[in-house]
């Protein structure tokens, strides 16, 4: 619970600087540099890709970590034995 705590913590505080942010602006007479409703949507673009992306990492990791199929016979010659090394050939070091 308390992770949900402090992502809310999170949420209010930046909700309380964004009124902050307006107010101050609303009292120096500056004019939003975007229309309000294009804003909006532009804000919620945001939170959505950075929902998205988050679930996305969280299904990358989770798919890491799961087990998959172990190697065996017959996956490309793993779980096979290794031949065993041939010995020199008596001709071949003669000369040494």
């Amino acid at each position: 619970m308390t992770g949900i705590r402090a992502t809310a913590g999170r949420y209010a505080l930046s909700l309380g600087a964004g009124i902050a942010a307006g107010l101050l602006y609303w009292l120096m007479g500056v004019r939003s540099p975007a229309p309000p409703w294009p804003a909006l949507l532009g804000l919620l673009a945001i939170v959505a890709g950075e929902s998205g992306v988050r679930g996305l990492l969280t299904r990358m990791r989770s798919a890491r970590t799961r087990p998959g199929p172990h190697p065996g016979p017959d996956h490309a010659g793993h779980g096979t034995p290794a031949a065993p090394a041939a010995a020199p050939d008596p001709a071949m070091t003669h000369g040494k």
